[in-house]
């Protein structure tokens, strides 16, 4: 090996240890700089978004009490006050309400006759056969209340008539069926 090392110029020698060094700092690099840059970039960036989403924790608490205030309405809409209610408690919530409605719009309220509907995939149908005394107007104004009270009612089926012919303004002697439908729970 020393007579090849005195036979190698010095330039030639230089220049093989050159590349080398040069060719170790490569792999260097390549194989043990790089990735750990990269993953400290990385690192860097998913700081930054966590930053800028701290600030916004507090507004968090504020959309989650939103979105159950809106479920809360929602819920309300569709069932009215007697969601979670049992059957025969239903009933007398809804009959009692629909005093508490014609009361409100000046209309005379008969009588109210419940009855259980069909079962319809999930849903049971709780059906109230109900008779009223009414001006027009009245009528009117019970129809959106026991809507906005009641949630989501459908009119099955009604009959309007005038009460007494010769009165004047006609009183209406109605006869309706609502549904109200409700979540079976199996």
């Amino acid at each position: 090996m020393d007579e090849l090392l005195e036979k190698t110029e010095p330039k030639t020698l230089l220049f093989g240890l050159g590349s080398i060094v040069v060719l170790s700092a490569a792999i260097l690099v390549v194989y043990f700089l790089w990735p750990q840059f990269q993953k400290y970039q990385e690192y860097t960036r998913s700081q930054e978004i966590l930053v800028q989403a701290a600030p916004g924790n507090s507004g968090l608490a504020m959309q989650l009490e939103q979105a159950r205030d809106e479920v809360a309405g929602l819920s309300r809409r569709l069932h009215g006050d007697m969601a979670g209610l049992p059957g025969k408690q239903m009933e007398s919530f809804i009959i009692g309400r629909l005093q508490k409605i014609s009361w409100d719009n000046e209309v005379r309220l008969v009588s109210v006759r419940p009855g259980v509907g069909e079962r319809i995939q999930n849903f049971q149908e709780r059906v109230f056969d109900i008779r009223l005394h009414a001006g027009y107007s009245g009528f009117y104004r019970w129809l959106n209340s026991i809507g906005t009270d009641l949630g989501f009612v459908v009119v099955k089926n009604y009959h309007i008539s005038p009460l007494r012919r010769e009165a004047t303004p006609t009183e209406l002697d109605i006869r309706l069926t609502i549904a109200s439908y409700h979540l079976v729970k199996e």
